[in-house]
């Protein structure tokens, strides 16, 4: 297993394995365990484990192995407990160990393991309060915010360890130290309206620079400036039913950054503005296994675009299948095949 989680609430712990997400695909904008179902209580505290084990036998920069993982608690407060039902709040904090296996050894782009996240420091992951009306329509949320957690979720593809199949590079590689994602998320605002049950909108706004890009061991670090500017996202995401769904985003920085092929007469770098891009989803079941609720074959396809002035992956195309429960009497058990495709401008 990768993945070890421990949930404590009210003296009871639990302790489970989890490979990916289930057949059913999760709405991102709902509050997070426990509020989504459990009895309300004011305060639990979770704590999750990830460690890939990893080696280069031949190829990229050199051959060699590294051990990665992260340790992540968190303490979630919910409302209900008190009586104001919708307000919930969140606190995490991770540690990565530091080891490098894809900047070391392998030197790939897009990173073979999303917790390969160096170097080594325990730092302030998320610190937010969210309120949603009653209803679940609409709902605000504020603070430090990792946007991967609502935007540009690609929940079959949880399987896998490539970081690009957690968030497109054509997004987790823009900014002067990536958006507001792990890391190093940033203060945000973020939004989300459901005028129907199958139609969810969603706007966010952050930092423009995420972290201390000059010192990345840092626990936390707010600098708001005009010269960091923001970044602002936007969602718009279709469902049918719960196990199929099509999402678009489109996201921009205010700031300045450095061109990557134009510069001034002295051989510095121009500053330009329109760092930009858009990205678009489909997921879903796509051939249920007979006698199962949750198995059979999922699949996805995701694409992206950014300005290749300003980023050096311009496009990306990610697809791959699931298959859950193939083996009988192991229904949970998943196996999957997938891409990742960068482009460069």
């Amino acid at each position: 297993m990768r993945v070890w989680q421990a949930a404590f609430a009210g003296g009871a712990i639990a302790f489970f394995a989890s490979l990916a997400a289930a057949q059913e695909l999760a709405d991102p904008t709902a509050p997070g365990p426990p509020a989504s179902g459990a009895p309300p209580r004011e305060i639990t505290f979770t704590g999750a484990y990830i460690a890939d084990a990893l080696a280069d036998l031949e190829g990229g920069k050199r051959a060699g192995e590294r051990y990665v993982d992260q340790l992540k608690v968190s303490a979630a407060f919910d409302g209900a407990a008190w009586g104001r039902g919708g307000l919930t709040a969140m606190v995490s904090v991770e540690h990565h160990n530091g080891a490098s296996f894809s900047g070391e050894l392998v030197g790939d782009v897009q990173v073979v393991s999303d917790v390969d996240l160096p170097p080594e420091a325990w730092r302030l992951y998320e610190a937010w309060v969210q309120q949603t009306l009653p209803d679940g329509r609409a709902g605000v949320k504020g603070g430090i915010i990792d946007l991967n957690n609502t935007f540009d979720v690609q929940g079959t593809a949880a399987l896998f360890l490539n970081s690009s199949h957690g968030i497109g590079p054509d997004l987790s590689q823009t900014g002067l130290d990536g958006p507001s994602i792990n890391p190093t998320p940033a203060l945000g605002l973020t939004a989300f309206w459901r005028p129907a049950p199958e139609w969810t909108a969603q706007l966010g706004l952050f930092d423009g620079v995420a972290g201390d890009p000059q010192d990345l061991r840092r626990f936390v670090s707010i600098e708001l400036s005009a010269r960091g500017g923001a970044l602002a996202i936007g969602q718009v995401e279709r469902r049918w039913g719960k196990a199929v769904r099509l999402e678009v985003g489109a996201w921009a920085y205010t700031a300045a950054f450095d061109a990557l092929d134009r510069f001034d007469a002295a051989g510095a770098p121009l500053r330009v503005r329109g760092n930009a891009g858009l990205y678009g989803l489909a997921e879903g079941r796509l051939l249920a296994k007979r006698g199962s609720q949750d198995g059979g074959l999922s699949g996805w396809v995701r694409i992206g675009w950014a300005d290749d002035e300003i980023n050096r992956i311009a496009t990306y195309l990610g697809a791959g299948l699931v298959y859950t429960g193939l083996v009988p009497g192991r229904g949970a058990d998943q196996s999957g095949l997938a891409i990742a495709r960068a482009g460069f401008g």
